[in-house]
């Protein structure tokens, strides 16, 4: 059958690999000139910029690395250790590893009690039932207990571990408040630690996308074609993109959810239209900062993660790209990749967020010269916050969407090219088997009363 699939970052890249494998006839729209959406790769001056994700996370990330074995480049992505320090507000410089939580507890700032109080945390944690998938809403959802993670944090790791060891953790990964974020996801992420593993596409994330629609069958992709209209047609839909119609069986919507829902406003419920549109987006900005030549070679990490007791931070982390992906930068560059945190925004011009951004990086990793380029990535709605309640709210409208419409995004569980991936290939799934006669049973996480009135 054919069927439409609205949007080519990862998610829809994924539910078009699905549904192409599944022997359905596809066709891919995407409004930019390439896939990627929030993760595609700007090339400027050399350079090889990441407009968004950072990393993949190994076993952490199971469907995507399942995918990319499929398409048999799995082996092709470049590891990175993610040697990190933390600099203190005295610029006291404290040395850990991104992705070993066990190397934070050799902060000197943590007493014996910290690192007891987190020991006996830890342990909890490790006997406690907690998500088995952190990227399936409906699993998150049956154990968001309502709380947020800096209020568990506080009350189970003491306020110097918040400070030291979530704080620059989270403000890094998602570069908002620990106070905006519910418990599921970081918990079920803290869980499987041990699994974690840093790697990067030797063209950069947005390679991803551009892997699973290569590798995608009997798809047809539509670059530089925004799709204006969406109209159910009795028992089919049709899609207006490229200055005309196109009819489809079904659809996979794999956009941001306030897109989705303006597309699909006449034919879907005022409460599933409200649910969508009221989808918490923040913004959020990083800074690319491009040097011919590396001013600092030597450096011994790879990360800075700014910290401090109690004080508001504008940077999050700061990333020597060259160590993190090394086909970012011709030879001999460097780029430092600034990522600010979201709160200070809205107090923030361009030219404020450029000007902390080169300050920030000489803090971090000593004077250089002026460089290249500084390039600014500013998004009004940047990534999306899953705060309590709110995996039940999304996954209430999954079996509330019209017959054959299925939709996919990160905003289902928390931002990520896995959260993104999982979402297209589970609508892809569903979408299937809506078209051939064989749909799964609707999931029991969540019912209508759970939407808005």
């Amino acid at each position: 059958m054919k069927v439409i699939v609205i949007g080519g970052g990862p998610a829809g890249c994924a539910a078009a690999y699905t549904l192409g494998k599944q022997g359905h006839e596809v066709m891919l729209f995407e409004a930019a000139d390439k896939v990627g959406g929030r993760t595609k790769q700007l090339h400027r001056d050399g350079f090889n910029l990441g407009t968004g994700a950072l990393f993949l996370m190994g076993g952490i990330y199971p469907r995507t690395f399942a995918l990319l074995r499929e398409l048999g480049v799995a082996d092709k992505v470049v590891p990175w250790a993610g040697a990190a320090e933390l600099q203190d507000n005295d610029d006291a410089r404290y040395r850990v590893s991104f992705v070993n939580l066990l190397s934070y507890l050799k902060i000197p700032t943590l007493t014996f009690g910290d690192r007891l109080k987190i020991a006996s945390a830890g342990l909890r944690l490790l006997l406690s039932r907690q998500a088995a998938n952190p990227f399936d809403s409906a699993d998150l959802a049956r154990y968001d207990t309502k709380e947020d993670l800096e209020s568990w944090s506080r009350r189970n790791l003491g306020d110097r571990a918040h400070e030291y060891i979530v704080r620059p953790i989270m403000d890094f990964l998602y570069a908002v408040p620990a106070s905006w974020l519910s418990l599921p996801f970081p918990l079920s992420i803290i869980k499987q630690a041990n699994k974690m593993a840093l790697s990067v596409p030797p063209e950069g994330i947005g390679q991803v996308s551009e892997w699973l629609v290569a590798g995608a069958r009997n798809t047809t992709v539509r670059l530089a074609t925004a799709v204006d209209e969406v109209e159910r047609r009795g028992e089919r839909y049709a899609v207006f993109a490229g200055g005309e119609w196109h009819e489809a069986d079904g659809l996979v919507l794999a956009t941001e959810s306030f897109v989705a829902a303006r597309l699909m406003a006449g034919f879907i419920d005022q409460r599933v239209y409200t649910t969508l549109m009221e989808t918490p987006y923040t913004e959020y900005a990083h800074v690319q900062i491009g040097y011919a030549k590396n001013p600092w070679p030597n450096y011994p990490v790879d990360i800075v993660m700014p910290v401090g007791y109690g004080e508001t931070r504008n940077i999050g982390a700061m990333v020597l790209q060259s160590r993190r992906h090394p086909g970012s930068v011709p030879p001999g560059g460097e780029a430092v990749g600034v990522y600010f945190n979201t709160p200070p925004l809205a107090h923030l011009s361009d030219d404020d967020i450029r000007r902390e951004a080169v300050e920030g990086a000489m803090r971090a990793f000593g004077p250089a010269p002026e460089p290249s380029f500084v390039h600014l990535f500013r998004y009004e709605k940047g990534l999306t916050i899953a705060g309590p309640g709110h995996y039940e709210r999304l996954e209430a409208i999954y079996d509330k969407m019209p017959p054959r419409v299925c939709l996919a995004g990160d905003y289902f569980s928390q931002a990520g090219v896995e959260a993104a991936v999982f979402s297209g290939e589970r609508a892809a799934l569903k979408l299937d088997g809506a078209l051939n006669g064989t749909a799964p049973k609707k999931r029991s996480a969540a019912t209508m009363d759970l939407l808005p009135s």
